[in-house]
């Protein structure tokens, strides 16, 4: 009995370091020949702030099925420097190869951690990250600049630089005349900021949903009750670090939090018509029996205009059945959870020409 105790307990070790990770795919159907990739580009390691290496954030983004993720430790925050020898390049250094090996793009970043004004910004897509640590702001922005790094703004909501909400500044506007800065997180950690969707449409910043996760992903998860990160959702010509490049700088992004979805209009209504199906079951001429088909791991809420009260839903992976009155097709309806401005949905006809 012992010995097969024994011999147990070896079997089980061994599975267990033998057993393949299991990767969760997030489906969401091509968009007129982009891939819309699943990114999150703001997370943090032991080399700055975060509690774990770096090579278990890409495992966790590659399990939860994402395509693309960034480091960004912060440049000036090592509250683990006396146990940790500070090197702004370790993270990407580390976790380049494992990400390499499982598929995963891994876009070389950091965090320009100030005080507010003007905040914190992500600098991607850097090639010496050593180089843009600075004490003045703007020269570190300035160098990044000129290594060509995409900057983005970084939770410009967060209470403990922003008690009464996002403040668009002097100075930010003067970093945003110098293209200092050309995206904005619309969405970090747990929270999102109405202000930001309208600054970005207004001054055509690309829009960001991110994690800027800490600690384990799945003590993220469980503490907010989530059941993915925030995501931004990138439409790519290829799968490869500089189409997602391109397509930052052409803002071809919708920021995806919980169930809300927020972009300009034309990424979320090309969003919808890739992962929307739709089949006409019965017309007798009175009445249109329309049944939509989600074939995405997205949800949607949608309610006729003119009565935005009469929502219906259409979860993740599955259908529903709507009845239109005749003289109510054509007309639009409200894609509830899409949004295009703060309180301002999305909207779309149906059927869907």
């Amino acid at each position: 009995m012992k010995r097969l105790l024994i011999l147990t307990t070896i079997l089980m070790a061994v599975m267990a370091l033998t057993a393949q990770p299991v990767r969760n795919e997030i489906l969401i159907p091509s968009v007129e020949g982009y891939e819309v990739l699943k990114c999150d580009f703001h997370m943090h390691t032991v080399f700055s702030d975060g509690s774990v290496w770096p090579t278990v954030r890409v495992g966790e983004a590659w399990q939860e099925g994402l395509d693309a993720m960034a480091i960004t430790d912060h440049l000036e925050y090592l509250p683990h420097r006396s146990h940790i020898t500070p090197s702004p390049s370790a993270p990407w250094e580390i976790a380049r190869k494992v990400a390499e090996a499982q598929g995963m793009i891994l876009i070389r970043g950091t965090e320009i951690t100030k005080g507010m004004p003007p905040g914190h910004f992500n600098a991607l897509f850097v090639k010496d990250e050593a180089k843009i640590l600075n004490e003045d702001y703007i020269a570190s922005l300035r160098e990044a600049k000129a290594q060509g790094a995409f900057v983005l703004w970084n939770h410009p909501g967060w209470k403990a630089q922003a008690p009464d909400g996002a403040v668009w500044m002097p100075e930010h506007e003067a970093l945003y005349q110098e293209g200092l800065f050309t995206g904005m997180e619309v969405v970090n950690h747990n929270e999102w900021y109405p202000e930001v969707l309208t600054w970005a449409r207004d001054k055509n910043l690309t829009l960001f949903a991110n994690s800027d996760v800490h600690d384990p992903i799945l003590n993220f998860l469980q503490l907010e009750k989530l059941e993915r990160r925030p995501i931004t959702l990138v439409f790519a010509r290829e799968r490869n670090a500089e189409a997602i490049r391109e397509a930052l700088d052409d803002r071809r992004t919708v920021a995806w939090f919980r169930n809300l979805l927020m972009g300009e209009p034309l990424w979320l209504e090309k969003l919808v018509r890739a992962s929307v199906s739709q089949r006409v079951i019965a017309d007798d001429g009175k009445t249109l029996t329309l049944q939509l088909i989600n074939l995405s791991d997205l949800s949607f809420e949608l309610a006729p205009a003119a009565q935005p009260g009469k929502v219906s839903s259409l979860p993740a992976r599955s259908s529903v059945i709507l009845r239109i009155a005749a003289q109510e097709l054509g007309k639009p309806w409200q894609w509830v959870n899409l949004l295009t401005r703060p309180g301002q949905p999305l909207e779309l006809p149906l059927p869907l020409k």
